[in-house]
């Protein structure tokens, strides 16, 4: 490629730019000055309005009650169904326990706990080292 074809290459792309320029302009009747100052004018008057305009007032949220906050707290309905089926499991227990956790228990408290042997089938393992 010399040089020539380059020079008419950039003289054909500029021709080309130049008309895409041509295209893109507007092709509308200009604006008079008077009627871009009335209508400034009358933008300027409704923007003067939005100040003097009162906003509503917002009202805070009701605070939630002691019962909703403690089930937040403690992870909602669901938490709360387990916390009661403890409780109810807890109290059942203790008032009537079962037989083999009455006789656990009576060890711990009496003097008899002496003669219970929490481990009695590991002796020998243990006495190994």
């Amino acid at each position: 490629m010399t040089r020539s074809d380059k020079l008419g290459e950039e003289a054909f792309l500029e021709a080309l730019f130049e008309e895409e320029r041509q295209a893109r302009r507007p092709s509308g009747p200009e604006v008079s000055p008077e009627l871009l100052a009335r209508v400034m004018t009358d933008a300027e008057t409704v923007q003067a309005g939005f100040d003097t305009a009162k906003l509503p007032e917002r009202k805070a949220p009701p605070r939630p009650g002691l019962f909703a906050q403690l089930g937040a707290a403690l992870g909602g309905w669901p938490a709360f169904a387990g916390l009661a089926a403890a409780s109810v499991s807890g109290l059942l227990i203790g008032i009537s326990p079962p037989e083999s956790l009455s006789e656990t228990a009576a060890y711990y408290t009496t003097e008899e706990a002496a003669l219970y042997d929490p481990v009695s089938g590991f002796d020998f393992d243990l006495g190994e080292g």
